[in-house]
């Protein structure tokens, strides 16, 4: 178990946001570091990303923050220089894969067939993404991967909404579960950083609960 997955294990939500500025990123922040959470992905897709990974490395190291859309060699190299502590893509390309081994970084590729997670295997990886989650074959598809891959553990991201996260992160297979749903984008563009805290905290309230009544009723989750 890596430490990533240590820090995961223990709140099971990997809050997915796109920064497009330092207002953005300060609200975000502000709310974040009233929950629990402490392991978030910056996706890639704005130019302001990289700058708010910076920042947060150098302002708030109790976070460990990973850079997601990584989906080409020349974003990968911008992505380490940014400081991100791992590294996510929603694809499998080998060429990165090869990098981030040679330079000893944790990359989580995606994945969603047999032929792909057997390829990660033979790199050596662990712990992938399962994209896109809810369309790929959803819990079903986990449930089957857990059978034949016993010793890989995913990170579905991609059609997870409050209404089936339970049901991904209570899968045995499952360390945490991916979601931009978790940072309302309106509330992140608003600077609300209530409605933000609440999204989280629900999202964790609901897991708990489910786990609780799991324990209580020796059901298997």
């Amino acid at each position: 178990m890596t430490a990533l997955t240590e820090k995961l294990n223990g709140v099971k939500i990997l809050p997915v946001v796109c920064i497009k500025s330092q207002k953005e990123l300060d609200t975000f922040l502000t709310a974040l570091l009233k929950t629990p959470v402490r392991c978030v992905e910056i996706t890639l897709r704005h130019p302001f990303a990289p700058k708010a990974i910076e920042f947060i490395k150098e302002n708030c190291p109790e976070i460990t923050v990973g850079a997601g859309t990584v989906v080409t060699k020349e974003i990968f190299k911008t992505a380490i220089k940014s400081g991100a502590d791992f590294f996510v893509s929603p694809g499998f390309d080998k060429r990165i894969i090869k990098m981030a081994n040679r330079k000893g970084l944790l990359f989580l590729p995606g994945v969603s067939t047999p032929t792909e997670i057997l390829t990660a295997k033979n790199f050596g990886l662990k712990t992938l993404k399962l994209f896109p989650a809810e369309c790929s074959g959803g819990v079903s598809l986990l449930n089957l991967y857990k059978g034949a891959f016993p010793d890989v553990d995913f990170i579905p991201t991609g059609g997870i909404t409050k209404d089936n996260l339970v049901s991904y992160a209570l899968c045995d297979n499952v360390v945490a579960c991916g979601g931009s749903f978790m940072i309302p984008k309106m509330s992140l563009e608003n600077g609300n950083v209530t409605e933000i805290v609440s999204a989280i905290e629900n999202c964790m309230t609901v897991l708990n609960l489910a786990s609780e009544r799991c324990v209580a009723t020796d059901e298997i989750c």
